[in-house]
């Protein structure tokens, strides 16, 4: 095999073999060592190997597995970016970095085992990986930087471990298929856009933490890819997808106005405990609220407004006939004239009964 090697450094591969074995005794592996080796499928990393450069497989475009040796203590930046056959990488547990863009534009990335004292995940270490749908991320991670998880259009499921303490900007952009994020109460600073995944996200966030508009809405790049057609389709109300998402820690003045409609809602179908500013919103916004509630059949939340008294008998009067729904409408029923006998008992005069 053509290895050029100096000083127990391997310089550059220069073969065309699909299954490349390195030599025992290489201590490092250099910068582009392996740049372009488009015939490359399988590599042998020794034990003897601390260091790897960066960019090292950029490029190799028929590259599908990676076990990288215990002994590494140093990986550069970029090391499998365009590698668009790589499916699997086992990382030792000797790191506590993945460098940045370590996985970009990893098409067919599906499987990756992390170092289990990992601190910090890298600019867009895993940005356009396309195909990545798990990851496992370790309970030593405090730092996700920005565009981590960028345009992973298949990632469905993510851990957020409790030693975590910050989510970069744009960290799970255009994550369209991500389904739930629980959040720790460790974080302490989120980025913008973090949570911009142009898909319907459930948040479950401790009381501790206040959630921004900023987060779910950055629009950093008005032209940027996503979604089915991979266009942006400049619906900024599309932004807030959430669902059954406790945010019981932020300003309502700084949402859009459909947004505070899906929070109020989110927080009625939720609801743990009266929180006095969204109580005030539903009360000032009644309509807004009912509009959207019985056009999307948001039953148990218009129950739950109706149990709290939130909403008037005579404000849910002239919706009763859209709800086609003839079990939730005459549960409501039922609740409205409750409701007004409660108010008619509240305006007798008491002395007026004796």
């Amino acid at each position: 095999m053509a290895f050029e090697t100096v000083n127990g450094i391997l310089k550059k591969y220069e073969g065309n073999e699909a299954h490349v074995i390195i030599p025992d005794g290489i201590t490092g592996i250099g910068n582009y060592a392996f740049y372009g080796a488009s015939q490359l499928k399988t590599i042998a990393i020794p034990a003897s190997v601390r260091e790897m450069g960066d960019n090292v497989f950029y490029d190799c475009e028929s590259l599908e597995e990676v076990i990288l040796p215990d002994s590494l203590f140093y990986l550069g930046s970029a090391v499998f970016s365009r590698c668009a056959s790589l499916r699997k990488v086992i990382f030792p547990d000797s790191l506590t970095v993945l460098p940045k863009i370590t996985f970009f534009q990893c098409e067919s990335l599906q499987s990756v085992r992390l170092s289990a004292k990992l601190e910090k995940i890298s600019r867009a270490a895993f940005e356009q990986c396309h195909s990545l749908k798990e990851i496992v991320l370790p309970e030593s991670l405090k730092i996700l930087d920005e565009n981590v998880f960028d345009d992973c259009i298949s990632l469905e499921t993510v851990n957020l471990p409790s030693s975590l303490e910050m989510i970069g900007d744009n960290a799970f952009f255009g994550c369209s298929s991500l389904k739930e994020l629980v959040l720790p109460p460790s974080l302490k600073s989120i980025g913008k856009g973090a949570f911009e995944t142009r898909g319907k996200l459930k948040l479950t966030v401790p009381d501790s933490i206040a959630i921004h508009s900023k987060m779910l809405d950055n629009n950093w790049n008005m032209y940027w890819n996503f979604g089915v057609n991979r266009r942006y389709n400049g619906k900024n109300e599309d932004n807030y997808q959430l669902h059954d998402s406790r945010i019981l820690n932020t300003d309502l003045k700084q949402w859009k106005p459909a947004a505070r409609t899906v929070l109020a809602m989110n927080y009625l179908e939720t609801f743990e405990r009266r929180i006095d500013f969204y109580d005030t919103w539903i009360a000032e916004n009644a309509e807004t609220l009912l509009e959207t509630v019985v056009k999307e059949r948001r039953c148990n939340a218009l129950n739950q407004a109706m149990e709290l008294c939130l909403i008037s008998p005579d404000q849910l009067e002239p919706y009763l006939a859209k709800i086609t729904d003839r079990e939730e409408k005459a549960k409501l029923l039922s609740m409205n004239r409750k409701n007004r006998q409660k108010n008619d008992l509240s305006e007798i005069d008491l002395d007026d009964l004796f």
